[in-house]
């Protein structure tokens, strides 16, 4: 009942939902209460055999399977037609069975009980009352139903006790309707604790979703929190503050497994001056597109691109070697220039070049990280310094 309205469920309200749901329930407890139903008609087919008359017990009997038949077929295509089990025609076709029933034990106490003994008379009506109350699962979900129901079967028997003149027999009557009385009560207060049930249910289900709802949301805004705390927000790679937790986490993990670390580090070149000609709307566009670049040279799960400075970016490369390393500055070199950004500087290109640096390391347990950057740092100063738009490895 997940997402469905609580006003669907209000106690006193009957709804197609509420309806649906006491269709179910009285299917669900079907198995049960016919299995009841079977031994008690076969209880009644014996007493009718040895008191009445065995063709009369035999035509009864075989007109009594024949309805359960009936309702045990009833009973398989529900549980066949899960596609439209809401259909109202399913709590008919139930009812239209239970009454059925009913009206078999009406024949047999019109036709039957003033012919039988007392004795079997008193087995008859405990028998039949027996019946009234299997019924109580199954019907009490709609109390006007299961009257009709009770009533079916218990009328004649209650008005035989009722109309004779012992005052025993009277007595058994007038213990009858009280019984009748208290079935008929009990379902009205069945009918409430499945309601209620109902209820708290879709409270139980409804807060769960709730809850999952609110969990989704949350884990969306902790993702978007956690993006916003690790993405530099001009250039969508990542920023120093994740720099600085992953690459101590990578190193970490190249002194367990004795493998080499690369980094690269990526200047662009002669970019205040470009701000100063172009402007910052255009300078904040050319570290977008660099950036972009940048990122589309790496393909592993744990390379990365860092923000390291207001015009450097950061590649650190797990496990690769120089030879790795070597290809990596060529894509970049390669990618930029096919950017093809202009930038008039005299005695240049006259188009957006950067500088890189790089180095490599296979960290040991006495190595210094941070020693370890400002290699990378000192290549990509060595790198500008014989010109720019070239990279040095040291």
């Amino acid at each position: 009942m997940t997402g469905q309205k609580l006003k669907d469920y209000l106690p006193g309200k009957i709804t197609p939902k509420i309806i649906n749901e006491q269709t179910r329930f009285s299917y669900a407890v079907f198995p049960v209460t016919t299995t009841m139903l079977v031994v008690a008609i076969s209880f009644i087919a014996f007493l009718v055999w040895k008191d009445v008359g065995k063709d009369q017990a035999t035509y009864w009997f075989v007109a009594a399977l024949c309805i359960v038949m009936v309702r045990i077929a009833i009973y398989w295509a529900y549980n066949s037609d899960k596609a439209d089990r809401n259909s109202t025609i399913w709590r008919y076709a139930f009812h239209f069975g239970a009454y059925a029933s009913a009206s078999l034990i009406l024949i047999a106490s019109i036709c039957f009980f003033s012919r039988l003994a007392s004795a079997e008379q008193l087995i008859f009506t405990i028998l039949a009352l027996g019946i009234a109350s299997g019924a109580l699962p199954v019907l009490a979900t709609d109390p006007k139903s299961y009257t009709i129901y009770v009533l079916l079967i218990t009328v004649p028997i209650t008005f035989f006790y009722l109309a004779a003149p012992e005052i025993s027999t009277k007595l058994v009557g007038t213990v009858t309707i009280l019984f009748i009385g208290m079935l008929i009560m009990a379902a009205h207060l069945f009918k409430r604790s499945i309601l209620d049930s109902m209820i708290y249910r879709y409270r139980s289900e409804q807060l769960a979703q709730r809850l999952k709802v609110a969990n989704s949301r949350l884990s969306a805004a902790n993702r978007e929190l956690q993006q916003i705390s690790t993405i530099d927000e001009l250039t969508g790679t990542y920023n120093k503050r994740f720099f600085n937790q992953r690459f101590n986490e990578i190193w970490a993990d190249h002194v367990r497994q004795n493998q080499t670390l690369t980094a690269l580090m990526v200047d662009v070149d002669h970019f205040k001056a470009f701000n100063d000609l172009y402007g910052h709307l255009q300078g904040d566009l050319c570290l977008k597109r660099i950036a972009n670049e940048l990122s589309g040279v790496i393909h592993r799960p744990r390379d990365f691109v860092s923000r390291f400075g207001g015009e450097e970016f950061l590649l650190i490369l797990p496990a690769t070697e120089l030879e790795g390393a070597k290809e990596i500055a060529e894509q970049i070199h390669s990618r930029i220039k096919q950017l093809n950004i202009p930038h008039q500087v005299e005695g240049l290109v006259n188009r957006v070049t950067v500088s890189i640096g790089y180095s490599s390391i296979t960290p040991g347990k006495k190595s210094d990280p941070e020693r370890f950057l400002h290699e990378v740092d000192r290549a990509l100063y060595q790198a500008k310094h014989q010109g720019r738009n070239t990279s040095v490895f040291l």
